[in-house]
């Protein structure tokens, strides 16, 4: 692929998916600032593989991928700075977004997945890099763990 090829994909990747991505790392990172060097970092990493990539596959998933792992790496190197969770921005949560900090990263990341992204099971696989059937038992588990939490955010 020619350099000119390169980057003309590259920018329709950016202007269809930016929004997605950018909303991707911030209910991961909960923090403005953090999701959109996340979704640059994502756009970079892609254009760096775009080579390695095959153009058979679907471009969402891939770039999706891209976005939840580097949102990933940013979480864990946060917690490592502090013990605590990197503070929300300058927006406050939803009731659900704010309920699923309480779960575990491989949970809420599949919650976030499905009902934020509305990624189908598939898709939620290959970004998360599972199989269906985990993506499954994951969202069951995360229901499971929230129910009580959302139908108390709900009763209010």
């Amino acid at each position: 692929m020619h350099e000119d090829e390169r980057i003309a994909r590259i920018e329709q990747w950016v202007a269809e998916f930016q929004p997605v991505i950018y909303r991707a790392a911030y209910l991961i990172l909960r923090d403005r600032s953090g999701a959109e060097d996340v979704a640059q970092e994502t756009f970079i990493r892609a254009f760096k593989a775009l080579d390695r990539t095959d153009p058979g596959h679907g471009a969402r998933p891939w770039l999706y991928k891209i976005a939840v792992n580097t949102a990933l790496n940013e979480l864990r190197r946060r917690k490592r700075e502090s013990s605590a969770y990197a503070k929300v921005g300058e927006a406050a949560p939803s009731e659900a977004i704010a309920s699923s900090e309480k779960l575990p990263d491989n949970l809420r990341v599949a919650v976030i997945c499905r009902y934020f992204l509305d990624l189908s099971e598939v898709e939620m696989g290959s970004v998360i890099g599972v199989r269906a059937g985990t993506v499954k038992s994951r969202l069951h588990l995360a229901r499971k763990a929230l129910a009580g939490d959302l139908e108390m955010a709900v009763e209010r």
